[in-house]
């Protein structure tokens, strides 16, 4: 992230460089990272039929449970610090929809070590669901508080990164992966390292990107939201240590438990702020909002992290 802030100060990167690379890994690397994460996986990887079933369940659980308490933390907030009327759908669809693919997928490649290829695929699983929620729930709830009334596009639930994810469920479910070391021909050794290099592109440039927004953004302007501090820090410190003995307790697979966790960290989806220019709502308050919690996961995934490592459970 910080090569990023810094190219971007040094005007080696522009908006519409960025908006390029945001396009060339969502549609590009990305995609291709799942795929190469599914055929990286040999058979002793390959996770049982019960955690597979853990992972859709505790998906579906997910995008039911966190808008009922989206709307309680809003409904408190405006009761509290008096969030405007108008911002309640946008607070809700923020506090359900975090970057789940964007930042999530390279973190949890990182992250995992030897395990990334299999938290890669628990996530592209985990990304349908994100994009079957956000564009029903998402779209009716964006425009609560206002006269907007979101229109669900079954049309927009088609794009590479939920294409490739099914691909990926599809090769899982075939038993379809690169040959093991040395039993591989020309073409197969050709294709791994291709899926392999390009794939490989996506966390680097992600975090490239992601710090070149941060620079983008006039600080003094940002920073006088101060109703966006509360609910950052209640959606990304409080939120999280509430729920993290659920995710052990329920989840008994270690590796699905810490993935679904860290995704659950992610900072606010880029995604609030493309509705609601869409829908003609408070656009730059959601600029200004994915601006803070971005910056703030900086610190708060890590510190979560490591305070969730002391829970006796």
């Amino acid at each position: 992230m910080a090569v990023g802030y810094i190219a971007f100060k040094m005007k080696i990167l522009n908006h519409t460089v960025c908006k390029h690379l945001s396009t060339f890994v969502l549609e590009i690397t990305m995609p291709i990272m799942i795929i190469d994460a599914v055929l990286s996986l040999d058979n002793s990887q390959k996770p049982g039929t019960s955690t597979i079933v853990t992972l859709f369940v505790a998906s579906i659980l997910f995008y039911v449970v966190m808008p009922i308490i989206a709307f309680v933390v809003v409904k408190f907030l405006a009761k509290t610090i008096h969030i405007k009327k108008y911002r309640e759908g946008l607070y809700m669809l923020m506090m359900v929809f975090g970057n789940v693919g964007f930042m999530g997928f390279p973190i949890l490649k990182a992250a995992c070590g030897s395990n990334g290829e299999l938290a890669v695929f628990y996530a592209a699983i985990l990304n349908i669901f994100f994009n079957i929620a956000f564009f029903t729930y998402g779209i009716m709830i964006v425009g609560y508080g206002t006269e907007a009334q979101g229109k669900i596009s079954w049309k927009k639930f088609i794009s590479p990164g939920m294409i490739s994810s099914f691909v990926g469920i599809a090769l899982y479910a075939f038993g379809i992966h690169y040959p093991a070391t040395g039993k591989g021909n020309m073409v197969t050794d050709v294709v791994e390292g291709l899926f392999g290099t390009i794939g490989d592109l996506t966390p680097p440039l992600a975090m490239i990107i992601v710090g070149a927004t941060l620079a983008s953004v006039a600080l003094k302007e940002v920073f006088s939201e101060w109703r966006i501090y509360v609910f950052v820090f209640i959606r990304q410190i409080v939120i999280p240590l509430l729920l993290f003995p659920v995710f052990k307790i329920f989840i008994k697979d270690s590796l699905l438990s810490i993935v679904l966790f860290i995704e659950f960290l992610m900072p606010i989806a880029n995604s609030a702020t493309i509705v609601a220019n869409e829908y003609d709502l408070d656009s730059r308050f959601t600029a200004k909002a994915i601006f803070i919690s971005t910056l703030a996961s900086i610190v708060a995934i890590p510190l979560i992290l490591w305070l969730t490592s002391f829970y006796p459970i």
